[in-house]
């Protein structure tokens, strides 16, 4: 996920009407499935914190992680006081996560997954990294046809979405317990709406 420069730039007006409510939509979501208050929750390609800020009451610890300075510039200023919540610049694709930082009892992701070369290989690091009967929540757009995005490359996009049978496929192949999936969003762009899946992977 190292397109740095894209969103150090898009970091500037990421938070705008639309970005906040569909955090809201996903946290909504999100909160339907797990406890009440967990200890600790990872938010992956955290941005400007506008999902971890929706999430900050669900966890004693919560840790943004993110390869844009540009975004966790922005994310440091939201959480300034609230002494709970840190982040950690790194890309994951390429460093390892430091070992005193989990394990997680849930691990979520918003549009992050597909800017990741490896995807699968990421969610495996995930259930490594989760707690005992812990969670993984993945939101992404639903598989599109390469319209979404006006420039693929220049964006680091990688892939066009995820099937509800990709995300499921990987639940299978990594040995989850049990997966959910549920449409939790829609983004009207382009004279036509883009669906926004999530899946649910149960250790």
């Amino acid at each position: 996920m190292d397109n740095r420069s894209h969103f150090d730039t898009a970091s500037k007006t990421w938070d705008n009407e639309e970005t906040v409510k569909r955090n809201e939509a996903f946290s909504q979501s999100i909160k339907k499935h797990i406890p009440t208050h967990v200890s600790k929750l990872m938010d992956f390609g955290c941005g400007t914190g506008l999902l971890t800020g929706q999430l900050i009451d669900q966890a004693d610890e919560l840790i943004g992680i993110e390869t844009s300075n540009g975004m966790l510039e922005q994310f440091s200023e939201r959480f300034i006081r609230a002494s709970k919540v840190k982040y950690l610049a790194i890309n994951l694709e390429k460093e390892s996560l430091p070992s005193n930082v989990g394990p997680f009892d849930v691990i979520v992701t918003a549009m992050a997954f597909h800017h990741l070369i490896g995807p699968l290989k990421m969610l495996s690091l995930f259930k490594r990294n989760l707690s005992p009967s812990g969670m993984i929540f993945i939101i992404d757009l639903d598989e599109e046809d390469g319209t979404f995005h006006p420039d693929n490359k220049g964006m680091g996009v990688h892939h066009f979405g995820f099937s509800k049978n990709t995300l499921e496929s990987w639940s299978k192949e990594l040995g989850f317990s049990s997966f959910q999936h549920e449409i939790v969003y829609d983004i009207f762009k382009n004279d036509r709406s883009y669906g926004i899946g999530m899946g649910i992977y149960h250790l």
